[in-house]
């Protein structure tokens, strides 16, 4: 969970369970730019990495220019 830009805790058993209700398929990956305007990307991959600390992964393509938008975004953590 972000939450002004700062993950806030979330325990490993309610993080699967929401996870687990995801079946695979495309993904909308969301983020605010610095001055304030939304940006998001489609994605065909996103998948569980972590339950301790919970995290998740997607796979853009680099060469994206959304991606470029979304990763330079404060609340992604890298």
């Amino acid at each position: 969970m972000m939450s002004n830009g700062r993950c806030s805790m979330i325990d490993s058993a309610t993080f699967r369970t929401v996870l687990g209700h995801y079946p695979t398929g495309v993904c909308v990956i969301t983020s605010t730019e610095p001055d304030g305007r939304p940006v998001g990307m489609s994605v065909g991959s996103f998948t569980s990495v972590s339950l301790d600390p919970p995290l998740v992964a997607f796979f853009p393509d680099r060469r994206s220019s959304t991606w470029q938008r979304i990763r330079n975004a404060e609340p992604f953590l890298r």
